[in-house]
């Protein structure tokens, strides 16, 4: 494609841009239009050539076929489930999603919850606001270092828990559809992996 043609090129949103300063550029390259899902107008239906959307607005069959130059939808999130896989295959159109994109957001909660889990950090919190402590012992919590972490499905967000877990020391016990090249544990099914954890976390699709 020549040079400086881009902005020729209609692109939809259906969804909002995580970053203004994506936007913005997309805007200044493409001639940018936003629309409502369920609200697309006719005329931008039929000249755009790429779609942005996210994994909660999807790209529903009905709205792919009144795109008849469609080229690519771009899921601007990790799952891309409602999107009509089968009707943008069979026009040849490119789906593409940011997979990797939310693992350590992901994976610092899952360690927060642990945390707040052990420490009983939510209970600690409304017991200190309501004044209780004023007059009662908080019960004594446990503690995440040196304990046993048993993690269902080692992928990326899996190995990115487990890399975090390692800082408290704690040992990483794991199960998945088969044995993985990992430093960590195997065991062969769930319930096995729940007796020996300490904590059990799960992180499938």
């Amino acid at each position: 494609m020549p040079e400086n043609t881009t902005q020729d090129i209609d692109v939809l949103t259906i969804c909002q841009l995580l970053r203004p300063a994506e936007e913005r550029w997309i805007a200044e390259h493409y001639r940018l239009t936003r629309a409502a899902k369920d609200a697309v107008p006719d005329a931008i239906a039929a000249r755009a050539r790429a779609l942005i959307t996210s994994g909660l607005d999807g790209a529903p069959a009905s709205l792919i076929a009144r795109m008849p130059k469609l080229e690519i939808i771009a899921v601007n999130s990790v799952g891309y489930d409602l999107v009509d896989m089968p009707a943008a295959l069979a026009r040849g159109i490119a789906v593409t999603h940011t997979p990797n994109v939310l693992t350590d957001d992901v994976a610092d909660l899952a360690i927060a919850l642990m945390l707040m889990t052990s420490r009983r950090l939510a209970q600690a919190d409304r017991f200190v606001r309501a004044g209780r402590w004023l007059t009662q012992t908080f019960p004594v919590s446990g503690k995440v270092s040196g304990k046993r972490l048993g993690i269902l499905g080692l992928g990326r967000i899996g190995r990115a828990i487990a890399l975090r877990a390692e800082g408290f020391g704690m040992e990483i016990l794991y199960t998945d559809r088969a044995a993985l090249e990992s430093p960590y544990r195997f065991l062969p099914d769930l319930v096995s992996l729940a007796r020996e954890s300490d904590f059990l976390m799960v992180a499938t699709s």
